[in-house]
């Protein structure tokens, strides 16, 4: 039996006529013998009934302040609606199908409300589905911990689920009574062509970014991690980890452009591959004599799941900076590990934003690459007040009402 895990995302289910053409995916999968194993996203964005944000906001305008169990479990509700429709809809075409919360799919997690890790897989209920020639859907960005509560995986968590049930589907050579199992690659669907070279929302008309052919696992974790919408950061570390290709692709077309993320090597790397950017974080700054402090509060910040950078910077000691998350209070929880070390710090919110190169041509080169887009930011006037590296990214700490600017500058100068 082939199968293939198959991600659609919020805007793929979010009216009816997107529906249909998310349905034409499922069955084009299907009439080339395929099983499909669907994962969706919750319907649309915010201001839409179903979507996350309207389910979250619809309990908030009782009291802003509601307990992360409750959360978790109100956060779920979009993807269990939206996957029940999808797997009616297919049945009412005539193909056998059953819908599956998180948990149900064998999905088991830590107790980390808001930010759940999958710990293990058993996928009982699923394989048994496949092997009765069933359509599965499975509820995306949730699973359950082991005494049944409810978690959510953080923003973007279907991903996470869709990489996981690839990878424990690709673990599982035989189904329960016997029949080999072989695996396609992962199908990620979206409302764009792919990964882009930018955010097209932060260039300007004329200078609009292109799709990308090929990513490599580095360079997806890396964008992902510094501001991409590319793929949730759990979701692109575990296909590396576990070598499992995607594709991210148009729902709107069978045949449309995509990009494949995998193991790409060869060539010689003369431009970058995209200019990421991260806007509005929370930045502190730690005046302290103690050198270890930093190293605490770092570690601090990794257990609370929180994606941080500490930057160098002249003007500061100690410089961190902080992506903000959708559902929970970045600031408080960055006072509240402050404060369990006696430290005081020095924040602002809103008024920086982190501008990354990314791309393989960086790699065993940072420090001729670094010089390059110094030059290009300090041409067009963009002052640099924190900079942050890895062994294919370079990130400038900008203001951010520069931010579009710097992309702009950047993408032009080292990408296109």
């Amino acid at each position: 039996m082939k199968v293939v895990v198959q991600k659609f995302g919020g805007t793929c289910v979010e009216s009816e006529a997107n529906q249909l053409i998310t349905a034409e995916r499922i069955m084009e999968a299907r009439d080339r013998g395929v099983y499909p194993v669907i994962v969706v996203s919750a319907m649309g964005r915010q201001g839409q009934p179903y979507s996350t944000a309207e389910l979250v906001s619809t309990v908030r305008q009782i009291h802003p302040d509601i307990e992360p169990r409750q959360l978790d479990l109100l956060m779920s509700c979009g993807e269990i609606i939206s996957t029940v429709a999808m797997a009616h809809l297919l049945s009412t075409k005539g193909y056998e199908t059953i819908a599956l919360s998180g948990g149900q799919a064998g999905l088991i997690t830590d107790g980390f409300y808001g930010h759940a890790r999958i710990v293990r897989i058993a996928p009982v209920l699923l394989l048994s589905a496949l092997q009765e020639g069933q359509m599965v859907f499975v509820a995306g960005f949730q699973g359950n911990t082991e005494n049944h509560q409810i978690t959510t995986l953080g923003a973007g968590g279907s991903d996470y689920t869709a990489v996981a049930l690839t990878h424990v589907i690709e673990e599982t050579p035989i189904l329960p009574f016997g029949d080999d199992l072989e695996v396609e690659a992962l199908q990620i669907y979206k409302d764009v062509d792919g990964i882009m070279t930018a955010n097209p929302k932060s260039l300007p008309e004329g200078n609009q970014p292109r799709s990308l052919p090929q990513l490599t696992y580095d360079e997806c974790v890396a964008m992902s991690r510094l501001g991409a919408e590319v793929l949730q950061q759990q979701a692109a570390e575990m296909a590396r980890k576990y070598r499992i290709p995607l594709a991210v692709r148009n729902f709107l077309t069978a045949d449309g452009p995509g990009t494949e993320v995998g193991d790409f090597s060869g060539g010689e790397h003369e431009r970058a591959t995209a200019i990421v950017d991260q806007p509005r974080l929370l930045v502190f700054d730690i005046e302290s004599g103690e050198p270890r402090l930093s190293l605490q509060i770092g570690e601090r910040l990794e257990r609370a799941r929180l994606t941080f950078f500490q930057v160098s910077s002249e003007e500061a000691a100690s410089r961190f900076a902080v992506r903000p998350l959708k559902y929970r209070d970045v600031e408080a929880s960055v006072r509240d590990i402050l404060s369990s070390h006696g430290a005081v710090a020095e924040t602002n919110a809103d008024d920086f934003a982190l501008v990354s190169v990314v791309g393989e041509a960086l790699r065993q080169r940072l420090d001729d690459w670094r010089e390059r887009a110094e030059t290009v930011l300090a041409d067009s006037g963009i002052a640099i007040h924190g900079s942050a590296e890895s062994e294919i990214s370079l990130s400038f700490l900008v203001p951010e009402e520069e931010r579009k600017k710097a992309v702009s500058e950047l993408h032009k100068a080292l990408v296109l």
